[in-house]
């Protein structure tokens, strides 16, 4: 999907309509989740759809057909009823794996289950056994590569150290297994980031500096941890300050990139993007800041404006596109949070039990940067959404990629009845913007910041509503 859409991406001399294709959608039953922990959409094996809850101390999954009618329920025996955590449930081309963590009194042991599509079990493999630690039980996370074959879990429970453990899905085998010395003041280092590449190189990224004061001493120390040893490798940043950014792994061009927003003089005003490329053990890097233009500027917020200085506020980078070229596209949202009170240190309490708070989910924009940094084209696409006390969950917007096309869909407004729409980008820049969905009387609220992309023109977007969760697919 994201490699199919790249490869075409940035062909100049291919020009892509930009009239929307028919649409089909297809909604299952309504399902119950009142008493679930939670569910995670696999994707389609073969020819089902197949979706995970977990219920507590139950798991099962569940299959649909292509019109989203349930075809069979399968509970997960052989997953321990009490006890288990799940960190993550992937798919892949012909079966899917559950990455759990399993806790008897102090003692905690990672392990990993392979099923095929008939949700049974084909493999199953210890991948850490932790022994028993009473005072610090392990605190595991995971982030996942882009082909979602290798994984990294690690333990944050320790101040100063990180244990890492890196796997391989395919071969059910262990890469590599480390306890990494943090240096003293790395959780209080201003940003922080995380990826992993399909081989199992995995980059740390922590800031130092970032501050007026301190501009000259400003930068980027990127961690590179595989089974052959690690080295670090400094990124000099003393021209600005970073207000936002995101780093991921090129596996095309076995380059690292990062990209996202920098500031003059107040880090919470972004004045540009800036795009960073470099190929791991190497100090040689490319390094390029691109200004934001007056012409820009009064687009974002609809109205004139000559000499900007104040720049943009909360702004977040929500995802880096990575280019066959080794372009990348950084896609923004605007989003802030308000807490509701009386005074600045005394909130008013709904109920006597939490402050009522209101979140903003605004216009996004897209830049499109060439490999050596500077900008092919800017755009803003503009939306408004607001809701209260519901973290946001259906706010936002969801990436769908085609060949020739880019998808951002979201809900209008964040109402039980609403309309859905969607920008159509072409490789150029250009777009539309469609109506979707009109979901009065259906009952639907569509969480499209955790929807699937299952194909080339098909995507899952989970619904709540009233405690009920229906699967939405829709085809374009």
């Amino acid at each position: 999907m994201k490699n199919s859409f790249s490869r075409l991406y940035f062909c100049a001399a291919l020009l892509f309509p930009a009239v929307a294709q028919a649409q089909s959608m297809f909604i299952s039953d309504a399902i119950s989740i009142r008493n679930d922990y939670g569910y995670e959409i696999i994707g389609r094996l073969r020819d089902r759809i197949l979706l995970f809850r977990d219920k507590f101390d139950d798991f099962e999954v569940q299959a649909f057909d292509n019109q989203m009618h349930l075809s069979w329920s399968r509970e997960m025996d052989d997953l321990e009823k009490r006890g288990v955590q799940i960190l993550s449930v992937v798919g892949g081309k012909n079966d899917f794996s559950i990455i759990h963590k399993v806790r008897r009194r102090s003692r905690v042991v990672l392990r990993v289950h392979k099923y095929d599509p008939g949700a049974n079990m084909i493999d199953s493999m210890t991948v850490k056994d932790y022994g028993d630690r009473l005072f610090s039980p392990p605190a595991l996370e995971i982030i996942r590569s882009d082909d979602k074959n290798c994984f990294v879990v690690f333990n944050i429970a320790e101040r100063n150290k990180l244990e890492i453990t890196c796997f391989l899905l395919d071969k059910m085998q262990v890469l590599w297994d480390k306890n990494i010395e943090l240096e003293e003041d790395y959780f209080e280092s201003n940003q922080k980031a995380m990826t992993l590449s399909n081989t199992g190189d995995f980059f740390l990224v922590t800031e130092k500096n970032n501050r007026r004061a301190r501009k000259d001493e400003h930068e980027y120390s990127v961690l590179k941890i595989n089974a052959s040893g690690d080295h670090i490798t400094k990124v000099p940043l003393n021209e600005f300050l970073t207000n936002d950014m995101q780093f991921t792994y090129d596996n095309l061009n076995h380059r690292l990139v990062g990209a996202g927003l920098y500031a003059d003089k107040n880090k919470e005003r972004a004045n540009g993007v800036f795009f960073l490329s470099m190929i791991p053990g190497d100090t040689s890097h490319m390094l390029r800041y691109e200004p934001f233009d007056d012409k820009f500027i009064s687009i974002l917020r609809r109205k004139d404006v000559e000499d900007d200085t104040k720049g943009i506020t909360d702004a977040e980078v929500k995802q880096l596109i990575l280019r066959q070229d080794g372009g990348v596209l950084i896609i923004v949202e605007r989003h802030h949070e308000i807490q509701r009170g009386s005074s600045a240190s005394r909130g008013f309490w709904r109920e006597g039990l939490r402050m009522v708070v209101d979140f903003y989910f605004d216009d996004l924009f897209v830049v499109a940067m060439h490999p050596d940094g500077q900008t092919q084209w800017k755009t803003v696409l503009h939306k408004k959404q607001y809701s209260q006390d519901d973290e946001g969950t259906f706010s936002s917007f969801f990436l769908m990629r085609n060949t020739d096309k880019l998808h951002f869909l979201f809900n209008d407004e964040i109402k039980y009845e609403n309309t859905c729409s969607e920008y159509v980008i072409s490789p150029l820049g250009d777009f539309d913007r469609n109506s979707l969905i009109n979901t009065v009387g259906q009952n639907l609220r569509l969480r499209f910041r955790d929807a699937l992309q299952i194909s080339s023109g098909e995507c899952l977007v989970p619904s709540e509503f009233r405690n009920k969760l229906k699967l939405v697919l829709l085809r374009f």
